[in-house]
């Protein structure tokens, strides 16, 4: 169910993108730190649920998780 909620994170850059159709200026700015900071998130998650599936644990990614069950409840 994470990967699920992960996979959607991915869309918001994308859909950001698209809505406002930013070339230039503070606003493109503010969406390429956007974009960064989505990707350095998903990387983190990458390396700690590989990290604590090697070692046997299940990952629980803090805020992923939580949101994760709330669409299950």
């Amino acid at each position: 169910m994470q990967a699920i909620v992960l996979d959607v994170l991915l869309i918001f850059p994308d859909l950001l993108e698209r809505t406002f159709n930013l070339r230039e200026g503070l606003g493109f700015e503010l969406l390429q730190s956007v974009d960064s900071t989505v990707f350095f998130f998903l990387l983190v998650s990458l390396i700690y649920g590989s990290t604590s599936c090697l070692m046997g644990h299940i990952p629980r990614l803090p805020i992923v998780a939580e949101a994760a069950e709330r669409q299950v409840m």
